[in-house]
């Protein structure tokens, strides 16, 4: 069975969503960040750079977002992870979650919320919380532009738009204007109305309306 290494509300959410489209069989275990719990030896066991997600496999364990969602869709091929069947779609699928994962939110989230990872220096902290914020304001303009009436990476519901409705339940809760974004806000609101994204909410103890 697959262990699940997660902490709610989080990038891990993208995942969770993944598994419960795929109706997958796996056992959870949350943990808390702002608690430390990623330092504990046993977890840094499980992945030494003490982040979430981490999907514990028979095969061995996965880290990385991306890493693990192409693991999910070879697996079970089900909506909510990466598109298969089309070397294409699974193309762009992964260039969506690339800048996601390493522009979107390494850069302009982890700069607004953890500017330490950037210097060690308290004094410059504002200066890259304020550059984080100005470089997501591009960023968010960019994913407006991308939504549409669909999803995000074609016909198929993919992790991309999973990642879309975490980043805008972040930016709502930093505080950023988000009704500049209808076609963000739409596409989020079609996200959380999907009953397995609605099972990993619940499982999460978070509420639809705090994306959209």
């Amino acid at each position: 069975m697959i262990t699940f290494y997660n902490s709610p509300g989080t990038c891990s959410m993208v995942t969770h969503i993944a598994l419960e489209e795929a109706g997958a069989e796996y056992r959870s275990f949350v943990i808390n960040l702002a608690k430390g719990d990623q330092h504990d030896p046993a977890f840094l066991k499980v992945n030494p750079h003490a982040r979430v997600p981490a999907l514990v496999t028979d095969e061995g364990t996965i880290t990385e977002n991306v890493a693990i969602l192409n693991y999910l869709a070879d697996v079970f091929g089900a909506e909510g992870s990466v598109p298969r069947g089309d070397p294409y779609k699974a193309a762009r699928c992964n260039a969506l979650l690339s800048w996601m994962s390493g522009t979107v939110h390494a850069g302009g989230f982890a700069q607004l919320f953890r500017p330490g990872r950037f210097s060690p220096d308290d004094a410059v902290h504002e200066a890259i919380r304020e550059g984080g914020r100005a470089a997501l304001v591009s960023h968010f303009t960019e994913i407006d532009d991308l939504c549409g009436d669909g999803w995000l990476a074609g016909e198929q519901f993919t992790a991309a738009d999973g990642y879309a409705a975490v980043f805008f339940r972040w930016a709502r809760r930093a505080q950023f204007d988000m009704s500049v974004y209808p076609r963000w806000a739409a596409l989020v609101r079609r996200v959380v109305a999907r009953p397995a994204v609605a099972r990993a909410l619940e499982q999460e103890g978070l509420k639809a309306d705090e994306f959209a």
